[in-house]
């Protein structure tokens, strides 16, 4: 393949021109790279070493998504897949003690059942009730006096609404990460 050249015998290189939304993503990339970093970080270390799952492709699937959404920053999508997940845990497991009757009628029973049937340590059931009602708000809509709504604990936290859903992510993957070393058996 002959190389195009100039009057000096100098190899003339094709410039590449970037499109303004490419330049848009290179920027995005650039500014948030610490951020996604640390909490790529974040879950290497917690991620369950050696760890396998099987099972239905959604189940599967869903796991993987919630990290990739928590280290790139969805926070939202982190603690609605997070509940969603763990949920389905709890689904599967109770269901097997012969308490599906309890899996119909939501999360909330469940978690009543899980805590009468002494299932999971009290405080796991505790937070993984405060996730519910975190994620409440983005799914079913609440009036003012809601207490978990982002405005008011983001208020009450004197933090950022950004910082406030950081924050509630991060305890979304420590909870998940939990449940994992601590297997439903």
């Amino acid at each position: 393949m002959e190389k195009n050249t100039d009057l000096f015998g100098n190899e003339i290189k094709n410039k590449t021109y970037k499109s303004a939304a490419e330049k848009e993503l290179i920027n995005y990339d650039k500014s948030l790279f610490s951020e996604r970093l640390e909490r790529l970080k974040f879950v290497k270390k917690h991620n369950p070493k050696g760890y396998s799952m099987f099972g239905e492709m959604e189940f599967v699937f869903t796991f993987s998504e919630i990290q990739q959404c928590y280290v790139n920053g969805h926070f939202i999508a982190t603690i609605v897949l997070s509940q969603s997940f763990l949920e389905k845990l709890l689904d599967i497991h109770l269901s097997k003690k012969g308490l599906e009757k309890a899996t119909k009628y939501g999360l909330e029973k469940m978690i009543k059942v899980a805590v009468k049937e002494n299932i999971l340590h009290p405080k796991v059931l505790e937070l993984l009730n405060n996730l519910r009602l975190k994620r409440n708000p983005f799914i079913h809509s609440k009036g003012w006096d809601y207490p978990y709504t982002l405005s008011k604990r983001s208020f009450e936290n004197r933090l950022r609404p950004e910082e406030q859903l950081e924050k509630d992510a991060t305890e979304a993957m420590s909870l998940l990460y939990t449940i994992f070393k601590y297997p439903l058996d």
